[in-house]
């Protein structure tokens, strides 16, 4: 097994992993929604349920399951013929989970907010989501060929650990010091003006 097959058999238990966690969170969602008693008891008079509090934190820690996984696709896989695929990826899940998380909180964000606060709630997660379609867009604009031709087999789906962007500028070479008293000197110096001692 070469290393795109292993980094292929991993993003695939990725997937399975993340699909595992959300349908155990959804089930225990359901599951929270069935107890009617907690519907029934008041959250610090916020007006809130018990329920809806419970309900709200397991959909943060989907959210945050969505986001990390979007975050792992960019940061360990990229395809070799089309570098820009898993970020595209990452855009589309981060555009799911903006879109997740609007539906899921709007309950909890109508019990807090008051009528014309919650224009205040449509309106921010409106302007979130723009600006994540609006980089997506230009994503998908850049690379239309690319992604064509990874539809139409013309790509294979090959994977490799993403490579590191290399910087221009050269590090400078760190200058040679005097072993007696740890002076740094130039290449060509034959004594130490400090100590005296012969460097070369």
């Amino acid at each position: 097994m070469n290393k795109s097959e292993k980094l292929i058999n991993d993003l695939g238990m990725q997937v399975v992993k993340l699909c595992i966690v959300l349908g155990i969170m959804f089930l225990f969602r359901f599951l929270v929604s069935k107890v009617l008693v907690l519907d029934k008891n008041e959250f610090f008079s916020t007006g809130l349920t018990v329920m809806d509090v419970a309900i709200g934190a397991v959909n943060a820690i989907i959210l945050v399951f969505l986001m990390k996984f979007g975050l792992h696709l960019d940061r360990n896989y990229e395809v070799i013929n089309f570098p820009k695929a898993m970020k595209i990826g990452k855009w589309i899940v981060i555009l799911s989970t903006s879109i997740v998380a609007y539906k899921i909180y709007y309950r909890i964000a109508k019990h807090i907010l008051r009528r014309r606060e919650i224009d205040s709630y449509h309106v921010g997660f409106l302007i979130i989501s723009l600006l994540i379609l609006a980089r997506l867009a230009v994503l998908l604009f850049t690379n239309m060929e690319k992604i064509t031709d990874l539809f139409v087999g013309k790509i294979k789906l090959v994977l490799r650990e993403p490579v590191p962007e290399i910087d221009d500028e050269t590090p400078e070479e760190p200058k040679p010091t005097c072993a007696g008293c740890g002076r740094p000197f130039e290449k060509d110096v034959v004594f130490c003006s400090q100590c005296g001692k012969k460097v070369a």
